[in-house]
């Protein structure tokens, strides 16, 4: 009964005692610490546990107790134990690690973060944060800027990134651009995401087309290409979308299996079709075995009619049962059979019929050669009997049959050769009567003559014995041959008359020589023409058309000898070119070469080359072979020096972009201007390249020159803030946004000329913004319009590029000489006559601007009209010297 009295304090009933005893426990006492332990897991009363709570200063035993007590005050309680824990300097780093370790609470955290003087610590809770408000108030509120910053790194909320950069713009560069930075790449995630979408969208569009397909052989294919490019997709989501794509699969799937259907029914058609084909085959081939026993049977000469009609009775059976199977085909698969069958049984049965009589022909006595009659009678008789017969060509004939052929063939020559004894006597004369015959119907008097005494002296040897056929035409053709003799002598003589009218008249023209020799030379071929089927030969009308002829070719003659002595002079300055260019290279130091002069030498050779022309083809091949082989070798050097140029000039713009962190800016702006200087010593690259390096060369120049001019202004804030303000107000004006996009379309207009790839497409896109784009102001207006314009003339042709460079040259050279005017600067020599010619048109402005200070809105106006100008990148050293100048006062 005393046990009561002798009982620990805090197992007793009532709460208030056990709170009261567990204020007295010490945390440091072993045994202290594992009765607060029971009591903060176990005790019924909640505010016994709370207390116990307070009192326990074990991270590994309030951890268990924050991951398993069920009440919500008790876990809150623990948690505001373990901050207080870890935000006091009493206890050990490891300790505040482990406690910190199993915080779950980011509002306890959050209040690590901004309240612990541990760093680690603090680090630590930002690490363990994800709640983006809690990272907010760590963004404005953090004592540090690494913890801001690492709150900034986690922080993902667009609304939240808007209103952290707004509280913490101004306060902490570093961690406001990490939030620009991180608006940035979601801008540019929504932007993939809206593209991939739309992608999404497309191969939707594409599968309800193919949906919609009737079925094609490459189907399936599209399809399983369409889902693939789909499955790749997997960064963008959208239920819609997916549902979408899962319908129409499935439309499209089903179109599949009902071609595979349709396919299926295919093939056992086919099958049967097959099925039926081989029993034609087979049957077919039996009909073909029977014509080939029917040919091998009247080949052997001993057979019957019973043979034949078996083989007919056959060949029946066989075609009825083709006919059952398929009555259509049967027709085309027996008709060429057929026709050999019925040949052959035919052949077979006419034999048998006239064998008897075939025979007694051959018996009978032969007529003698001399005999026609006799011979076309046999021959007659045997052709009817071989006719009747018919026999076919492809089954060897009876010995009968044989011996019949022999014997027509024998009466063939018999009577071929008493014709050719017959016909060989008039065939000569009836050739030359064709001849005859062809020279008069050409108007060939002459030969026609010829032939005439010829076909003449044949006649009077044959004496008679021609066909009267043969005389008659003869008359006739010498009648014919008498009036064209008559008439053709009229003729001729006129059109001669005419043909000396048509020199004579060319005597003193103003036609070209060339033209000129082609006429005459055509007149020459007309009297040629005419004069070989003249009868008469007048030497007096020749005579005068000869004369007539060489006085008109008299100016041809000093043409052509003109033409043939420029082309002997212009063959000599190419092998002079030759030589000359030849012995260039040979002198030329490569190591210490000055390759400006040897790219005019090699522009001025080409150009001279071009000039002396034409030269005689043959001689002036080989110089020719040898002026190539000289610009391949330059060329190749120009190559090599141009490509150790573009390696040089990437170095200085390397140089260029490590002065960017140069933190003496003097120093820095003085660098940069000794890497403009070797810039403009280094020479030219490639076109391509140097239109890549230039402009990333110059804004590194202009940066290092805008921090220059930045420090400069703290100098004199006055001037610089009239003129920012005057700056802005042309930069915010719609005509100088305008400006700059009409600039923008003929750089890019020139990129593609440059590049080759301008077409049609582009050129209309073009078009269509420089249309959209806004109105400019009359100073800049027509220049940008000039510029545009200028490109246009060059892309239709309407305008070379030697002159369109020509044109641009001399406008930047005047722009390059006013801005070092206005800025006092020198001009270069070959300049200072241009230089002194502007100033006396100019004289009381250029004084004016030599007096004052230098604008900003005067420098920016030049940089804008240089800008008017097309195909500035192609003047290199102009261009290096004008923004060289420009970048001093940027």
């Amino acid at each position: 009964m005393f046990a009561k009295f002798f009982k620990p304090r805090w197992q007793h009933n009532k709460a208030t005692v056990r709170i009261r005893a567990v204020h007295r426990l010490s945390p440091g006492n072993t045994e202290h610490r594992e009765v607060l332990a029971r009591l903060a897991r176990q005790d019924q009363s909640v505010d016994v546990r709370l207390a116990a709570v307070e009192k326990i200063a074990a991270p590994d035993l309030l951890s268990d107790i924050l991951a398993h007590d069920e009440d919500p005050d008790i876990r809150r309680s623990v948690a505001k134990r373990i901050c207080e824990i870890i935000l006091d300097p009493g206890y050990t780093y490891s300790q505040q690690h482990e406690c910190i370790s199993c915080l779950q609470d980011e509002n306890m955290l959050a209040h690590i973060a901004l309240n612990s003087e541990n760093s680690k610590l603090q680090q630590q809770a930002i690490q363990r944060i994800n709640d983006q408000h809690s990272l907010i108030s760590v963004i404005v509120n953090g004592n540090c800027t690494q913890l801001r910053q690492l709150a900034a790194e986690k922080l993902e909320s667009s609304e939240l990134l808007e209103q952290a950069a707004k509280a913490i713009r101004g306060r902490d560069k570093t961690v406001y651009r990490i939030i620009r930075n991180k608006q940035q790449q979601q801008q540019e995630q929504a932007r993939q995401q809206e593209q991939l979408l739309l992608r999404k969208e497309e191969l939707l569009c594409s599968l309800e087309q193919l949906s919609r397909t009737a079925y094609f052989p490459l189907y399936s294919a599209k399809l399983e290409a369409l889902s693939l490019q789909w499955k790749a997709l997997t960064d963008a989501h959208d239920a819609s979308m997916d549902q979408r794509y899962k319908d129409l699969v499935e439309c499209c799937q089903s179109t599949l299996r009902a071609e595979q259907i349709k396919n299926e029914q295919q093939q056992a058609e086919q099958q049967k079709i097959h099925s039926q084909t081989l029993q034609q085959t087979a049957l077919r081939q039996k009909l073909e075995d029977t014509v080939n026993r029917c040919a091998s049977l009247i080949a052997g000469e001993l057979f019957g009619k019973a043979d034949l009609d078996a083989e007919q009775s056959c060949w029946d059976n066989n075609c009825t049962e083709l006919q059952e199977i398929d009555a259509t085909k049967a027709s085309a698969l027996i008709k060429p059979l057929k026709q050999r069958f019925d040949h052959y049984q035919q052949a077979g049965r006419t034999w048998l019929q006239h064998q008897q009589a075939i025979i007694a022909l051959l018996d009978a006595e032969q007529p003698e050669a001399a005999e026609k009659p006799l011979l076309l009678s046999q021959l007659e008789q045997i052709d009817r009997f071989t006719e009747q017969l018919n026999w076919p060509d492809d089954v060897k004939s009876p010995e009968p049959l044989q011996n019949l052929k022999q014997q027509r063939e024998t009466l063939v020559q018999q009577i071929n050769l008493l014709k050719r004894e017959q016909q060989h006597s008039n065939q000569d004369l009836s050739e030359l009567l064709n001849q005859l015959e062809q020279q008069i119907d050409a108007g060939q008097i002459k030969r026609a003559s010829q032939l005439e005494q010829k076909a003449e002296a044949q006649f009077s040897e044959l004496n008679g014995t021609l066909p009267k056929s043969l005389q008659q035409r003869y008359k006739g053709l010498l009648a014919r041959l008498i009036e064209l003799k008559n008439w053709q002598g009229f003729a001729v003589s006129a059109k001669k008359e005419e043909l000396c009218e048509a020199m004579e008249a060319l005597i003193g023209s103003t036609t070209e020589p060339p033209l000129l020799a082609k006429q005459i030379n055509a007149l020459q071929l007309q009297w040629k023409a005419l004069d070989s089927g003249d009868p008469l030969h007048s030497h007096k009308v020749w005579q005068r058309f000869k004369a007539a002829s060489d006085q008109a070719y008299s100016p041809c003659e000093q043409y052509f000898r003109v033409q043939k002595q420029q082309r002997t002079d212009n063959l000599k300055k190419r092998i002079n070119l030759a030589a000359e260019l030849s012995n260039f290279l040979e002198q030329v130091d490569w190591e210490q070469a000055d390759w400006s002069l040897i790219e005019q030498v090699s522009r001025t050779a080409k150009r001279e080359w071009k000039e002396y022309a034409p030269v005689d083809r043959t001689p002036g091949r080989q110089v020719q072979t040898e002026f190539n082989a000289l610009l391949k070798q330059i060329d190749h050097k120009i190559s090599a020096h141009r490509d150790q140029v573009a390696g040089e000039k990437k170095a200085l713009l390397e140089q260029a972009e490590q002065l960017l962190l140069e933190d003496n800016i003097s120093t820095a702006a003085a660098d940069i201007k000794r890497l403009q200087k070797r810039w403009k010593e280094v020479g030219n690259t490639f076109h391509s390249v140097e239109r890549e390096l230039w402009p990333a060369f110059r804004h590194a120049c202009n940066l290092v020159f805008e921090k220059l001019n930045q420090q400069q202004k703290i100098h004199k804030p006055a001037h610089s803030t009239t003129e920012k303000n005057d700056s802005l107000a042309l930069v915010d004006s719609p005509a100088y946004q305008a400006l700059l996009s009409r600039i923008a379309l003929c750089d890019q207009l020139e990129n593609f000329i440059q590049d080759g790839t301008l077409d049609q497409l582009a050129l209309d896109e073009i078009e269509a913004a420089w249309a959209q784009c806004g109105a400019v102001d009359n100073d800049f207006g027509p220049r940008i319009n000039a510029r545009y314009e200028r490109l246009l003339a060059y892309i239709s042709g309407e305008i070379e590029i030697e002159d369109l460079l020509a044109i641009t040259e001399k406008s930047l050279r005047q722009l390059c000489i006013r801005l070092e005017i206005l800025l006092g600067l020198e001009s270069p020599e070959q300049d200072q006559s241009l230089r002194m010619e502007y100033q006396m048109d100019r004289l009381q402005q250029a004084l004016e601007q030599r007096q004052t200070s230098t604008d900003n809105n005067d420098l920016k106006q030049l940089e804008l009209e240089w800008q008017c100008q097309p195909l500035t990148l192609q003047h290199e050293a102009l261009q290096i010297r004008f923004y060289s100048n420009l970048q001093q006062v940027s």
